[in-house]
């Protein structure tokens, strides 16, 4: 009868305590990762629909963005939910074979990645690890592994949250989840993991030297140094040659990457983004899925702007056709210039999206609904830039919080029928026996 009633809490195979901990150990890595591979997916909505564009795209099939993206919520919230079930042990055998069902789907997957090479990379974990395709094929066969001993043997690890209160596990996870999912696709991701992070900077570093430059490689006492052909050192000294290399200028190939802005074919960055005074940038990744809808609202910001003494200017992605059909809608009296639709989604996702920058560092970036104008000439309107800014820091502070706040309480009242068991009725039975001892003795 006792046994019955901790195998409700407890492993029911007790028979091999290395299988236990074997169980333990897999269970608890393969749910870390499976929460860490939606978390970072489902936190940033955009760049997951962007990988499953990729996929689409090679496989010559269409891409239409709603059900994209509900496939995206659904995946990033499933694998989420799936890892915090193994993590606490929540729905023991579904989340088990969850997790080998998705597994099932993902090993082929990326073989099929590694073999062919369709994109350059899965996107299994977002943009916050990056991957080779081999190694995401030979990290899927680990966690198949993991999945197939699960799916055999979830038993034997107990739940942190029992049966009855499972269910508000599945509740709290999911709101956190999409809530987060939700933000990302509405504003801007709450976690950064692109290049053009707030506070970074966006205009392109001085340009010092345009030509190669030839170094020479010498070596004294075991050290090598680098020298240029005005500060050669003296072999008398004890310097020995070793090598020399070329370096290439700052107009090398190999320097003209990140962020550009073109007007026609000329590359117009340089004077374009302002290294001094405030700027917004509008980035428009997709031209021709702008809404009509929004010109009022772009060309009263850009009202706002001017009288505020900040610099406003477009980016797009877009041919020569697409921009002038976008001028004779929304009858713009900003400049537009053209860049590549990758580096704008690499700046801010949204289309579009408004970029604010001050002596040429991003103070921040919304998607352009996201901010909650409609005419930012109204009185009422802030003439400070700042305040439409968000603390996308605190506000996934707060959300991380409240999320392991409430999934502690489940798990401290799943323990109190085990701090009942294990503290208050031994000391009933002490006290019982103690009793009993008394009686006996008085018997007597």
């Amino acid at each position: 009868m006792q046994y019955s009633r901790l195998s409700r809490y407890t492993s029911p195979d007790v028979e091999s305590r290395a299988a236990d901990i074997i169980t333990w150990t897999v269970r608890t890595l393969l749910g870390a990762v499976f929460i860490f591979s939606g978390f970072v997916k489902g936190i940033d909505p955009w760049g997951t629909m962007y990988k499953f564009d990729d996929y689409l795209a090679a496989m010559g099939l269409p891409a239409w963005h709603s059900p994209v993206i509900v496939a995206v919520f659904a995946l990033c919230a499933v694998e989420f939910m799936t890892g915090v079930f193994l993590l606490l042990g929540c729905f023991r055998r579904t989340s088990a074979i969850a997790s080998l069902v998705i597994m099932a789907f993902m090993l082929p997957l990326t073989l099929w990645i590694a073999v062919f090479d369709p994109v350059a990379d899965c996107g299994c974990f977002g943009d916050a690890v990056v991957l080779s395709n081999w190694a995401t094929f030979w990290k899927n066969v680990l966690l198949t592994i993991a999945a197939i001993w699960m799916a055999a043997f979830s038993r034997r690890a107990g739940c942190l949250v029992m049966p009855a209160l499972q269910w508000l596990a599945f509740i709290v996870s999911a709101l956190f989840i999409i809530v987060i999912q939700t933000i990302g696709y509405i504003s801007q991701p709450l976690i950064d993991f692109r290049p053009y992070k707030t506070g970074t900077t966006i205009v392109p570093g001085e340009t010092e030297n345009d030509e190669d430059t030839l170094v020479f490689i010498y070596e004294k006492n075991g050290v090598k140094k680098e020298f240029t052909t005005d500060s050669l050192p003296d072999e008398n000294d004890g310097w020995t040659f070793v090598d020399r290399k070329e370096k290439p200028g700052n107009n090398s190939d190999e320097k003209i990457t990140g962020f550009r802005l073109w007007k026609g074919n000329e590359d117009v960055t340089e004077d374009v983004l302002k290294s001094e005074g405030g700027q917004l940038l509008l980035l428009m990744p997709d031209l021709k899925d702008v809404s009509i809808a929004t010109t009022w609202k772009i060309n009263s910001l850009h009202t706002w702007s001017q009288r505020h003494d900040i610099d406003m200017i477009a980016a797009v992605a877009g041919n020569s056709q697409d921009i002038a059909n976008w001028e004779d809608l929304s009858i713009p009296e900003y400049e537009i210039y053209t860049a590549d639709d990758t580096s704008i989604k690499e700046v801010a996702r949204g289309n579009p999206a408004a970029v604010f920058t001050e002596n040429g560092v991003i103070r921040w970036k919304r998607a352009l609904r996201a901010i909650d104008v409609d005419d930012f000439m109204s009185p009422e309107i802030s003439d400070d830039p700042m305040s439409f800014a968000t603390d996308n820091s605190g506000i996934l502070r707060n959300l991380i919080y409240l999320y392991l706040i409430m999934t502690g309480v489940l798990i401290a009242i799943s323990f109190m029928p085990r701090v009942h068991r294990y503290i208050i009725k031994p000391k009933k039975n002490f006290t019982d026996s103690k009793k009993a001892d008394k009686n006996q003795t008085d018997s007597e």
